[in-house]
């Protein structure tokens, strides 16, 4: 078990921690049979207000998923250290307290864990109010659990005094040490990847029983990541490949090594200087990945329609996660301006899809007491408008547009 904080911050005042949501660019599936696969991050990222009480209650509000509950009090860091695996700290806490299912229910023990891991003496005696706000979609396979894990972690470390900005590379692996934890709380066995792109940001290439490496030199790249709103299982999915597998095992293993070697190769290119040699060549990885996955079975009709309404508009797709609809990420070029990207969206939208315009490749987890040249308090009930009493409650009535000025700036080279 890492070791407890010892160094809390006095007197804190209210900060932001977030972090962004993750995608999948090259090997799903192959990733399962040890192959490499590359993730990035996104700019749709996740939020978390942290506010000092005086009463000595933890109050967790997702008003996003419908979550506003109470804990009176948190399970001891050492009952947290004597527990076998993250999972079981539903042992340490009263039913009553947690939803009975869902995105609720794992959000709430995975804050009970890592508070109860994590939080001084100090800070359990006086209480906080965390207030988590998301822009990434929830079950889409786009990394809502790491992006809230990682977002808890790093602010609940600075409160013990171990992180301040989370801009260090030591700072970044403790917090992805945590986020892991709270990972095996919501998932139980989980890769390792999503955590790590969350809290380091840019591109990883991770092979299964390795830790993920960070790529060198990465261009941010702008995508439309489409929610074909397509209900799937990745376990599904992952049974289904596995069976075609077993039927044809070599004609699938020359699959899954195709598909590794884009993966590889798309891993090195992201290093190459050129941002223009790069989009050339994602051009073509992207629309080979997307045709090797169909032909593993883990495509469906509705990825197919965002493949052709996107070609249409010169913008190569793919499916981004375990397929059998989910979602699909297509490549935006450089050259394309902020008209062509409402365009391609608009038509998609007609199709009954959901478009979320995006960069993969930028910041990772970030710890800020100040938006610009205001405190986060000043600025959240200046952009609120005032009305609400209590900051939490002003924060969570935040619009999508307000909270996305909180994300770290993209860099100007993409903004057409």
């Amino acid at each position: 078990m890492l070791a407890a904080p010892s160094n809390p911050i006095p007197q804190w005042l209210p900060f932001v921690a977030s972090a962004p949501g993750k995608a999948i660019l090259f090997g799903e599936h192959a990733v399962v049979y040890g192959k490499a696969a590359v993730a990035g991050s996104l700019s749709m990222r996740a939020y978390a207000l942290v506010t000092p009480r005086t009463d000595g209650l933890m109050r967790l509000c997702l008003p996003d998923i419908g979550v506003d509950t109470t804990l009176g009090a948190l399970p001891s860091a050492a009952a947290i250290a004597s527990l076998a695996h993250p999972g079981d700290v539903a042992t340490l806490l009263s039913a009553a307290l947690l939803p009975q299912e869902g995105p609720g229910r794992t959000a709430t023990l995975t804050f009970a864990y890592l508070a109860g891991a994590l939080l001084p003496a100090s800070v359990r005696q006086s209480g906080l109010t965390l207030c988590v706000r998301s822009l990434v979609p929830v079950g889409a396979g786009l990394g809502s659990s790491a992006a809230f894990s990682v977002s808890l972690a790093a602010a609940l470390l600075r409160l013990g005094g171990r992180v301040s900005a989370a801009d260090s590379a030591e700072e970044r692996q403790l917090v992805d040490q945590w986020a892991f934890r709270g990972e095996q709380v919501a998932h139980g066995t989980p890769s390792g990847i999503d955590n790590a792109v969350a809290t380091h940001g840019g591109f990883l290439a991770y092979t299964r029983g390795s830790s993920p490496r960070q790529l060198g030199a990465a261009h941010p790249t702008r995508v439309v990541i489409c929610d074909t709103r397509v209900p799937k299982s990745t376990r599904v999915l992952v049974a289904g490949v596995r069976a075609l597998r077993d039927q044809h095992p070599a004609a699938i293993d020359s699959v899954m090594d195709a598909i590794g070697a884009l993966a590889e190769d798309a891993a090195q290119r992201f290093a190459d200087p050129s941002a223009e040699r790069l989009e050339d060549h994602l051009r073509g990885a992207v629309a080979l990945n997307h045709a090797l996955l169909a032909a593993l079975g883990v495509s469906h009709p509705a990825l197919e329609r965002v493949r052709m309404i996107s070609a249409a508009h010169k913008m190569p797709a793919k499916l981004t996660g375990a397929g059998g609809g989910g979602c699909a990420l297509a490549l935006v070029p450089q050259a394309a301006a902020a008209s062509d990207v409402a365009a391609v969206c608009a038509e998609l939208a007609a199709e009954g899809f959901a478009c979320h315009p995006t960069v993969v490749g930028g910041a990772g987890v970030e710890c800020a007491a100040r938006v610009g040249a205001e405190a986060v308090a000043a600025w959240v009930e200046r952009v609120a408008g005032g009305g609400c009493g209590d900051l939490a409650d002003a924060f969570a009535a935040l619009s999508a547009g307000a909270l996305a000025e909180l994300a770290p700036p993209v860099p100007r080279k993409l903004i057409p």
